[in-house]
């Protein structure tokens, strides 16, 4: 799995930055991810559930 930081916090499914890992979006293709950090200006992290 994958989530994308910004700001020293995670990205949530309606947009807002979090701490917590497990209400973060996550994607399970990389590409995906990446994708998605580069429109809003974010990096990609693998995270374990």
């Amino acid at each position: 799995m994958y989530a994308v930081k910004f700001l020293h916090g995670y990205i949530t499914k309606d947009g807002k930055r979090t701490r917590n890992k497990k209400i973060a979006l996550t994607f399970e293709v990389k590409r995906e991810a990446e994708l998605f950090a580069n429109r809003i200006g974010g990096r990609v992290k693998k995270i374990e559930e």
